[in-house]
C-alpha cells in the first residue's frame, strides 16, 4: 500500500519535471510578456522552480487523498477523490479556455502541453487513490491491550 504511494510520488516527480521543462519552452513573445507585463509569473521561466511548485502541489494532493483514504469511511474518501477528479477536469478545461482565448495563447504549444500534463498527472493521482485498497486487518490477530491486567483484577475480586 505505501509502496504504491511511493511509486506514485516518484512518477509525479518525473511528470513534474517533464511539465516544467515543457512550460519553460514558452514562445519568445510569451517570455517577453512575462518579462514586462506579467512579472508575477517569472517563476515559470526557470524550470527547477517550476518543478518544485508542481511537485509540491502533487505531494499535497497525495497527502490529502491518503489521509482521507486511510482515516475516513469508504464513502467519504470516494466522495473526496471524485471531488478532486472534478476539480482536475474543471482546472484542465479552464486552462484550455485561458490558453486558447486570452492573450495567453501567445505562450506557445509547448507551454500548453506542459500545462495539460500537470492536469493529467493530477487525474493520475486521483485514479490511483480511487482504485487503491485499504489493507484489511484480521480480527483474530488483534490482542487486547490490557489482557494481563484484567486477569489480575478479576482474581483479586474473587478472593
Amino acid at each position: 500500500m505505501f509502496k504504491n504511494i511511493t511509486i506514485l510520488t516518484l512518477v509525479q516527480l518525473i511528470l513534474a519535471y517533464a511539465s516544467a521543462e515543457l512550460m519553460g519552452r514558452m514562445s519568445f513573445i510569451g517570455r517577453q510578456g512575462i518579462n514586462f507585463v506579467y512579472t508575477q509569473y517569472t517563476v515559470l521561466k526557470t524550470p527547477w522552480k517550476t518543478v518544485i511548485i508542481i511537485f509540491a502541489i502533487q505531494v499535497a494532493l497525495i497527502i490529502l487523498l491518503a489521509l482521507f483514504k486511510f482515516y475516513t469511511a469508504h464513502y467519504v474518501s470516494v466522495s473526496v477523490i471524485l471531488f478532486a477528479f472534478l476539480a482536475g477536469f474543471i482546472g484542465a478545461y479552464l486552462t484550455h479556455v485561458d490558453l486558447t482565448t486570452t492573450s495567453h495563447k501567445t505562450m506557445g504549444m509547448m507551454f500548453r502541453i506542459g500545462s495539460y500534463l500537470f492536469w493529467t498527472s493530477w487525474t493520475i493521482t486521483c485514479t490511483v487513490f480511487l482504485f487503491l485498497r485499504k489493507k484489511k486487518v484480521v480480527l483474530d490477530e488483534l490482542t487486547p491491550i490490557n489482557s494481563g491486567e484484567n486477569q489480575t483484577v478479576e482474581e483479586s475480586n474473587l478472593s
